[in-house]
């Protein structure tokens, strides 16, 4: 059970087929992650996944100086343009800020900052208002932090 403003939420465990793992870029750097496709494939149905996103870090020793490392939510809607017909799954259209953006900084502590899992809420794209299809993560390492290529895990944790 996780919090968030000390109100309590049920969260499930990671879907590892819905996860990707990304090693930390080096100082100064930053990396876009693979894409995590939350398309419900079901008999009937086409309804959207409803959860969180956890972002698994692990003991970074090295981000003890500078802003911290930041990650940062990007989404996209299906392609209406590029995507082949059915029964072929769909593309992702072009990866936008939400509106209601979120951004995660692992703030820098000396000695280095604990491991630890985040969270995040699925983006709703205003247009529709139902959650955005397909998500990846813009990590930015600051100058002063010396990584060693840590692995990070982003995946979706069923509601």
């Amino acid at each position: 059970m996780g919090a968030i403003n000390n109100t309590p939420f049920n969260i499930g465990p990671a879907d590892l087929n819905l996860s990707v793992v990304q090693a930390l870029p080096a100082a100064g750097a930053n990396v876009i992650t693979g894409i995590l496709d939350l398309q419900s494939i079901a008999p009937n149905s086409d309804a959207w996944r409803t959860g969180r996103i956890g972002i698994t870090f692990p003991n970074v020793p090295g981000n003890a100086a500078g802003t911290g490392i930041t990650v940062d939510l990007q989404a996209a809607p299906p392609s209406l343009v590029n995507s082949p017909s059915a029964p072929a799954l769909p593309v992702p259209g072009a990866f936008v800020t939400p509106a209601v953006a979120q951004k995660l900084t692992v703030a820098s502590v000396n000695g280095g900052s604990a491991a630890n899992t985040y969270y995040m809420t699925l983006a709703f794209d205003a247009a529709t208002g139902s959650p955005y299809q397909f998500y990846q993560f813009l990590i930015t390492v600051p100058a002063q932090a010396a990584t060693a290529g840590e692995n990070v895990t982003i995946a979706f944790l069923n509601a």
